[in-house]
């Protein structure tokens, strides 16, 4: 009995994924019809200028206008996932030194956690810094 478990739950578990997964992306696809859809219809009002028309593409489609430092945005977004992970990962080793009585590591779960830290809230202050900036 415990075999056909080992095959009936990985199964089911998968056609439970697939089935979230095609939801969801039905649900996307729908959404953007709308928005395609209410696109032709504001084109075809008469009145509409070409100032009004970018302004309403960019709305409903929810592309962005170009933007430069678009690198430096995917740069900060990793520096930011390495940081969570190694937060997570060194507070993990943390306990596993506390559990284990390893001083070493002990030791190197807070220098992982402390230096995850950091790279965790870089990316923040970097933003925050960019916006002083920029202000007057």
């Amino acid at each position: 009995m415990l075999e056909i478990a080992y095959f009936v739950v990985p199964v089911l578990l998968t056609i439970f994924i697939f089935a979230i997964v095609k939801s969801w992306m039905d649900a996307r696809v729908e959404a953007s019809n709308q928005r395609v859809r209410l696109l032709e219809e504001a084109l075809k009002n008469p009145s509409v200028d070409r100032a009004m028309i970018e302004t309403l593409t960019y709305q409903l489609t929810g592309a962005r206008k170009p933007q430069r430092g678009l690198g430096m945005q995917r740069l900060m977004a990793a520096v930011l996932a390495l940081g969570w992970l190694g937060l997570f990962t060194g507070i993990g080793i943390w306990v596993y030194g506390e559990m284990t009585h390893s001083n070493d590591a002990y030791a190197g779960g807070i220098i992982t956690t402390i230096a995850s830290f950091g790279l965790v809230t870089y990316p923040f202050a970097l933003r925050e810094l960019e916006a002083r900036r920029v202000q007057p």
